[in-house]
């Protein structure tokens, strides 16, 4: 089932002839049908006006002085940009050898002269349908491959996440200095999201400072204080308020560069500022996602980091642990006088006298 005609109202075609009346002739018949009309009465002229205008089909005489048709032709589709342009020879050859020729030279088809209304009509019409499918055709196959890549690269940056998370998941098995378990989380999070820079933030009181950095592609490490002064401004203090208030990723004003959060039982224990390798275009909401999700299990790792190396961490943590068990013990005992209540509220060895 066939759909509807396309509308070819305002396409822009350029009729080349060196007779005057074959121009008026084709202008009229053209203009009825609302075609946008160029003219050349040359070769050299149609080179020109084909290059400024960009025509969706061209008519081109076989026959004129200077450059023949099927000259101006080969150097039509010798330009990138007017080599898919459909060319319709207009000749008074109807011989083999000529026919040949023209199509040699690139162009699509051809009508004879005297040419009948109907017939040029008719093959305008039926090319420039054709080129208008193909170059919609050309539109979706270009919207097709984009998806497929961006898919790819969501589900490349999906194994890179959970890579990642495997990776941390297993430093928490054993004990790790917080600079070593800040060397992991630079170098993880620097393959995931194709980082050129990295630099964690921990929070110190109400001040945020640079505890780690990693440059070049995650391959130059800065862990010393005295390297880690240059890092001391993490981002504009707008863009922090932003963080600290939403507890979100937050693009910065260079968009290849962001603020992730390091969340840790709903308050901020720290940020990440990173810097994407890739200048062509700012970073994808996918790629702020996952350094997000990445950045709530890097929390676990440091925090775990954090109360190792401070006694005053491990006496918090353990005195912790205790009032847990102590609420439990409390708990157990009140559920046991409850089961040893009777409906009246009386224990089971009350006797009534």
């Amino acid at each position: 089932m066939s759909g509807a005609p396309l509308d070819l109202k305002g396409c822009k075609v350029l009729v080349v002839d060196d007779v005057p009346a074959n121009l008026d002739v084709l202008f009229q018949s053209l203009d009825s049908q609302g075609y946008e009309i160029l003219v050349a009465s040359d070769g050299t002229m149609a080179l020109e006006v084909a290059d400024y205008s960009r025509p969706d089909l061209i008519l081109l005489d076989v026959m004129m002085p200077g450059l023949n048709g099927f000259e101006t032709c080969r150097r039509l589709k010798a330009n990138p940009e007017l080599a898919a342009t459909p060319v319709i020879f207009l000749t008074a050859r109807d011989d083999l050898e000529g026919i040949v020729e023209g199509f040699e030279a690139g162009g699509l088809d051809y009508v004879t002269k005297p040419f009948k209304r109907a017939e040029v009509l008719a093959r305008i019409r039926t090319h420039l349908e054709r080129a208008i499918l193909a170059q919609q055709l050309a539109q979706l196959n270009a919207q097709l491959e984009e998806k497929v890549k961006e898919r790819t690269h969501q589900l490349q940056l999906k194994v890179k996440e959970l890579e990642g998370k495997d990776r941390i998941a297993q430093h928490l098995l054993t004990f790790h200095s917080l600079e070593e378990t800040l060397a992991v989380i630079l170098e993880v999070i620097a393959e995931i999201a194709e980082l050129e820079r990295a630099v964690i933030y921990l929070k110190e009181g109400e001040l945020l400072v640079p505890v780690a950095a990693c440059e070049t592609g995650g391959r130059d490490l800065v862990l010393s204080q005295e390297d880690l002064q240059r890092f001391a401004v993490p981002a504009p203090p707008e863009a922090l308020a932003q963080v600290q208030e939403g507890l979100l990723p937050v693009q910065l004003a260079d968009p290849q560069r962001a603020l992730i959060p390091i969340l840790r039982q709903g308050g901020l224990l720290g940020l990440i500022q990173v810097e994407s390798r890739r200048r062509d275009r700012p970073m994808a909401e996918e790629e702020l996602r996952t350094l997000e999700s990445f950045a709530l299990q890097a929390a676990v790792a440091v925090k775990d980091a954090q109360v190792r190396q401070d006694p005053e961490a491990w006496r918090d943590q353990l005195d912790e642990v205790l009032e847990l068990h102590q609420e439990l013990d409390d708990t157990k005992r009140l559920d046991e006088l409850n089961e040893d209540s009777g409906p009246s509220g009386l224990g089971r060895g009350t006797e009534l006298r």
